[in-house]
C-alpha cells in the first residue's frame, strides 16, 4: 500500500515549468531517497509533496496520518530553549503542558540528547545538536511520515553518518515512511529501502533502484560495492552529478 503517491504532478514559477510528469510513490514503511544533479526540482518536489507548495497541475495523494519534515537547515527560534523548539508543533495543536513535557522528553531520548542540553539556546549549541533538535521537533508529533530536504549536507562526514545512523534508529526501524532528498548516494544507499532518480531538468523521475537488506543491516563495504556499481555501470545514475545552474531546487 502506497502512503503517498504523485500523479502527473506539474509545478512552475511564474509560469516557467520546473516539474512535470511526475510519478512517484513511497509504500507503507518505506524510507525512499530522491537524487538527482543540482539544480533538478529534488527539494521543490519534497514542498509540492509535503503540501508547502500548490502544483499547476496532477493530484497527489496522501494516505499518512500527519507528517512532519527535517530541512537542511534546522530553522530553531533563536529566543527559544531547545525544549521550547522541540515543543513548537505541540503549543500549535494545543497539546496541554504536562503532556507537551512528556512528549518533549520523549522525543529528545530518541534524537539522542540530554536533558541537560534542553534548556539551552540554539546560539549554544553545535550544528550536529540544533539538527537534533529539528529531528526532535519532527518526531514530537509523533508522525508517521517524514519529508527530509538534505537535512545534513551541511555537517561534516563524520557527523553526518551519526545522524544518518539517527534517521535509520529512529525511522526505518520503527516503521516510519518517509521521503529523504539528497544529493549524495552513499547517503542514500545507508538510509533508504529505495533509490528513485530525478531527471535533470526535473522532467519525471527517470526510475528507481531496490537496495538489498534494510537500512542499518547493510555492512559499509556493502554500501560502497552498490554505489560503486551504480555510478560504473547503470545507466539510470549517469547524470546524478551534473550541475544545473538554476538553483531551483
Amino acid at each position: 500500500m502506497n502512503v503517498l503517491a504523485l500523479h502527473s504532478v506539474e509545478h512552475a514559477y511564474l509560469g516557467r515549468s520546473v516539474l512535470k510528469g511526475i510519478e512517484l510513490s513511497v509504500g507503507t514503511s518505506e524510507i525512499v531517497a530522491l537524487v538527482g544533479p543540482s539544480g533538478c526540482g529534488k527539494s521543490t518536489l519534497a514542498q509540492v509533496a509535503a503540501g508547502l507548495l500548490e502544483p499547476k497541475s496532477g493530484r497527489i495523494e496522501r494516505q499518512y496520518r500527519r507528517h512532519a519534515m527535517i530541512f537542511q537547515d534546522p530553522s530553531l527560534l533563536p529566543w527559544a530553549t531547545a525544549a521550547g523548539n522541540i515543543a513548537f508543533g505541540l503549543r500549535l495543536a494545543r497539546l496541554p503542558r504536562r503532556q507537551r513535557a512528556a512528549r518533549v522528553a520523549e522525543a529528545a531520548a530518541l534524537a539522542e540528547l540530554e536533558p541537560g542540553d534542553l534548556g539551552k539556546y540554539p546560539v549554544e549549541l553545535s550544528g550536529g545538536m540544533r539538527q537534533r533538535v529539528a529531528i526532535a521537533r519532527a518526531l514530537a508529533v509523533r508522525p508517521d511520515f517524514i519529508y527530509f530536504d538534505e537535512p545534513f549536507t551541511a555537517l561534516d562526514v563524520a557527523l553526518r553518518r551519526r545522524m544518518q545512523d539517527l534517521v535509520i534508529a529512529t525511522c526505518a526501524d520503527a516503521g516510519l515512511a518517509g521521503l529523504f532528498i539528497t544529493h549524495d548516494l552513499h547517503e542514500a544507499a545507508r538510509i533508504a529501502h529505495r533509490v528513485a532518480v530525478l531527471d535533470t531538468y526535473g522532467a519525471g523521475v527517470l526510475g528507481d533502484r531496490p537496495l538489498p537488506g534494510r537500512p542499518g543491516s547493510r555492512s559499509e563495504a556493502q554500501v560502497q560495492d552498490w554505489v560503486g556499481a551504480a555510478l560504473s555501470r547503470d545507466p539510470l545514475f549517469r547524470h546524478i552529478h551534473d550541475v544545473d545552474e538554476r538553483q531551483i531546487a
